[in-house]
């Protein structure tokens, strides 16, 4: 009985997902209860799929003592426009800055409007002086607020940063809709490098309960401690399995 199994190579992280194909049809293969509406599944697919594309970014371009920063504001009551101003401002100045100094960096930025009354720039970038980025936003008009740093860690694989930061965004696609513009959930620096993605047909008898990582890496740990989970997919309520390896440094 035939699946197709999805491998994401994403810097140190292997992710594995095994699933049923809209082109490879199982027989036998039973789905799982219908919830919610057509709408509410898109909605959900869409989510998951930006948060996957967000994750396989990080985890492809950045690893342990690159930055997570977060820009403040000083005022409090900064409009949603002015804060596409502010980070199209800020991200000039960077590169200006890094320019002079022959820096190379890469970075994802995500707006966080989730209390307007204090709002925020998540800035994932390549390791460097934070004394760079603080000027870049202290040149900002509107801007020239407090700045948190914050190391990645060791781990190799940025899901619950991923997880984290996209629900942030939900908010802020809502304010885009409010002023009538398209825009994404995060922006990111044209040098990253990409994820590479394969896919291959397999039998049912290769979906173990329990997957066993390779050589030289370990299962990534989820939140409930598990190091394997599996589900139902939104849409065709066909099972899928899921699992992540990381390699050491």
């Amino acid at each position: 009985m035939p699946y197709v199994h999805r491998m994401v190579q994403a810097g140190r992280t292997v992710e594995h997902r095994k699933m049923q194909s809209f082109r490879v049809h199982t027989k036998g293969v039973q789905r799982g209860p219908n919830k919610g509406t057509t709408t509410e599944k898109q909605a959900r697919i869409n989510e998951r799929v930006a948060e996957e594309h967000l994750r396989w970014d990080l985890n492809a371009n950045f690893d342990h003592r690159d930055l997570h920063a977060v820009l403040h504001y000083y005022a409090k009551d900064t409009t949603f426009e002015e804060i596409l101003e502010d980070k199209a401002t800020f991200l000039a100045n960077l590169r200006k800055a890094c320019r002079k100094k022959g820096i190379k960096y890469k970075a994802v930025v995500v707006i966080e409007t989730k209390r307007m009354t204090n709002p925020h720039i998540h800035v994932i970038i390549s390791r460097m002086d934070p004394e760079i980025i603080g000027d870049a936003w202290e040149e900002v008009p509107r801007g020239g607020g407090g700045i948190g740093f914050k190391p990645l860690d060791r781990r190799g694989n940025h899901a619950k940063l991923a997880a984290y930061l996209m629900k942030e965004s939900r908010s802020t696609m809502e304010k885009y809709r409010e002023i009538g513009k398209r825009g994404k959930r995060y922006s990111k620096t044209q040098n990253m490098d990409k994820p590479v993605i394969t896919y291959k047909v397999v039998s049912s008898s290769s979906w173990r309960k329990e997957p066993k990582a390779r050589k030289g890496a370990v299962l990534y740990k989820f939140d409930d401690g598990a190091t394997c989970r599996a589900g139902w997919h939104e849409m065709t309520g066909y099972p899928y399995q899921e699992y992540f390896e990381v390699f050491n440094e």
